[in-house]
C-alpha cells in the first residue's frame, strides 16, 4: 500500500475556480502554472496542480483560470475556494512575543490582534473577510499560519480526492 496514511480524510487544495470534477478535467498540462504571475502554482502529487503558499499569495487574477483549456477552472465556481486562515499554538503573539506579520500583510485585515495584560495578544480572524490567499502562511516566522478549508463541504467527491494522489492541505 502507497501514500500518507490519513490524507483520505482531508479535502484537497485544489485551485481557485476548481470545479467539483477537477480531478476529472484535470490533464496536468500545467498551462494554469505558467500562467500564475504569483508563481504559486506547482506541481503536486500525482502530478496535479497545486498551490504553495510558501512561495506567496494568491491575487485572484484569473489567469490561472483563462489558462486551463479543459474547463477544470471555471470563474463561475463562487466563491473561488473554501479555503480560510487558521492560526495554532505556535504564534508567537499568543506567546507573549510581539510579531504581526501575518496580520501586517493580510490585505483584507481578516486577522487582528487585541492586546491583553501581559503582554500577549488575543488573535482573532474574520472569516468573513479571509479570502484565502495565503499571504500570511509564508511571512509566518514560526510556520503557525495554514490555509484550510473552511468544511468540508468543498464541491471534491471522495472519489476525486482519490485520484488526486491524496494531496495535503497546504500549511
Amino acid at each position: 500500500m502507497r501514500g500518507r496514511i490519513g490524507d483520505m480524510e482531508k479535502v484537497p487544495v485544489w485551485l481557485p475556480w476548481a470545479v467539483p470534477t477537477f480531478a476529472e478535467l484535470c490533464t496536468r498540462c500545467l498551462d494554469c502554472a505558467l500562467a500564475c504571475e504569483e508563481r504559486i502554482i506547482v506541481q503536486g502529487d500525482g502530478g496535479f496542480p497545486k498551490v504553495d503558499f510558501s512561495r506567496g499569495e494568491c491575487i485572484f487574477c484569473e489567469d490561472c483560470v483563462d489558462a486551463c483549456k479543459t474547463g477544470a477552472l471555471n470563474k463561475q465556481v463562487d466563491p473561488p475556494w473554501t479555503l480560510k486562515a487558521k492560526v495554532d499554538d505556535r504564534c508567537l503573539s499568543m506567546k507573549g512575543i510581539t510579531c504581526r506579520s501575518c496580520g501586517d500583510t493580510c490585505v483584507e485585515r481578516a486577522i487582528k490582534f487585541r492586546l491583553q495584560v501581559g503582554g500577549k495578544a488575543d488573535l482573532s480572524i474574520d472569516s468573513e473577510n479571509c479570502t484565502g490567499c495565503g499571504g500570511c502562511v509564508g511571512v509566518c516566522p514560526v510556520k503557525a499560519v495554514s490555509v484550510s478549508h473552511e468544511s468540508s463541504t468543498m464541491p471534491v467527491s471522495v472519489e476525486a480526492s482519490a485520484a488526486s494522489g491524496q494531496q495535503e492541505e497546504i500549511a
